[in-house]
C-alpha cells in the first residue's frame, strides 16, 4: 500500500523583485551617513550589487528549503490526476459561451474543477525560475552601471592627476620666473615676453639664434624675424663676419625651394650660435622664456 501523501506548503520566493529597477535609485542608501557629498556612481553600483546578491542568496536559500515540498506536491498531483483518470473523471468540460451575442455561440472548454483545486492548493512552483530571470536581468544592468562608474572613477582620477601636474608645473614656472627676474634685476611684474625681450638684448648672437629658431618653427610669413635680428647684428670680430656671411647666404634663399630649415642646417645654425655664447646660463634662461612665451611648456 502506498504511503499517504499530504499537501506541503511552498513559500514563494522573489526577494530580487524588491530590488530597484535601476541601480541609481540606491543613491540615497549608498551615501555614507558621515558624508555630505553625493556618492560616486562606482560607490552606488557597489552598493546596488551588494543588495542584489543578498536578495539572490535569500531566494536560493528559500528555494532549497522548498525543494522537498515541491517534489512531494508533484507526487500529490500525479496521484490525484491518475486517480481521476482511473475512475473516468474528465479533465476538461465544455459549455456554450453564455456571454456571446452570436446566433451560434461557440463552446468554451475549461479544466475540471479538481485541476483548478490542484493548481490553487498544491503548489509545485515557488517562483524561483522567474526570480532567476529577474536576477540575471538586474545583474546585467547593475554590472553595466558599475562599468560606467569604474570608467568615471578612472577619468576622475586622471583629471585629478592632470590638475595636480598642472599646479606643480605652474609652481615650477613661478619659481623659474622669479629666479630669472632676480638674476637680471627685472621688474617684478615682467611676464615671459618681457623677460625674453630683455634677455635677447643682452647678446646679439642670442638674439639672432632665437630669430632663426622661431623661423625654423614657422616660415609661413617668410624670414622677417631673421632679417630684423640681422639688422641689429654688429660685426665686431672675424667670427662675427663669418656668421654674417653665412646668414646673408641663408637669407638669399628666401622664396626658393628652401625654407626655414636652412637655419637649422647651415654652418652657423641657431644651435651653433647658442653653443658659441659664453654665458650658457643666459642661453638657458632665454630658451626657457622662449618656450614659455610660446606656450610650449
Amino acid at each position: 500500500m502506498s504511503e499517504p501523501l499530504k499537501i506541503m506548503p511552498v513559500e514563494q520566493v522573489g526577494a530580487v523583485s524588491h530590488c530597484m529597477a535601476h541601480p541609481s535609485s540606491y543613491a540615497h542608501d549608498a551615501k555614507p551617513r558621515w558624508s555630505y557629498a553625493d556618492p560616486s556612481k562606482k560607490t552606488i553600483a557597489a552598493y546596488a550589487l551588494q543588495r542584489l546578491e543578498a536578495a539572490r542568496a535569500t531566494d536560493v536559500a528559500n528555494h532549497e528549503k522548498n525543494l522537498a515540498a515541491i517534489e512531494n506536491n508533484k507526487l500529490v498531483r500525479q496521484r490525484v490526476e491518475a486517480l481521476m483518470a482511473e475512475i473516468g473523471m474528465p479533465a476538461r468540460w465544455s459549455q456554450k459561451d453564455t456571454k456571446s451575442r452570436s446566433r451560434f455561440p461557440k463552446s468554451i472548454t475549461m479544466d475540471s474543477g479538481y485541476l483548478d483545486d490542484l493548481r490553487r492548493n498544491v503548489k509545485t512552483d515557488d517562483g524561483f525560475s522567474f526570480a532567476t530571470m529577474t536576477y540575471e536581468r538586474l545583474k546585467t544592468l547593475y554590472q553595466q552601471y558599475a562599468a560606467d562608474g569604474e570608467r568615471e572613477a578612472e577619468e576622475a582620477t586622471r583629471k585629478a592627476e592632470r590638475e595636480q601636474q598642472r599646479q606643480k608645473a605652474e609652481r615650477r614656472a613661478n619659481i623659474e620666473m622669479a629666479s630669472i627676474i632676480l638674476r637680471y634685476s627685472l621688474d617684478i611684474d615682467a611676464d615671459w615676453f618681457a623677460i625674453l625681450e630683455h634677455l635677447r638684448g643682452k647678446d646679439q648672437r642670442l638674439d639672432l639664434a632665437l630669430a632663426m629658431q622661431a623661423t625654423r618653427g614657422d616660415w609661413s610669413e617668410g624670414f622677417y624675424r631673421v632679417r630684423d635680428a640681422f639688422d641689429r647684428f654688429t660685426i665686431e670680430t672675424t667670427e662675427d663676419k663669418d656668421i654674417a656671411n653665412d646668414i646673408v647666404a641663408c637669407l638669399a634663399t628666401e622664396g626658393d625651394c628652401r625654407d626655414g630649415r636652412v637655419f637649422r642646417d647651415t654652418r652657423w645654425s641657431y644651435d651653433a650660435l647658442f653653443a658659441s655664447i659664453s654665458d650658457q646660463q643666459l642661453v638657458a634662461d632665454a630658451q626657457l622664456a622662449y618656450a614659455k612665451s610660446r606656450g610650449d611648456e
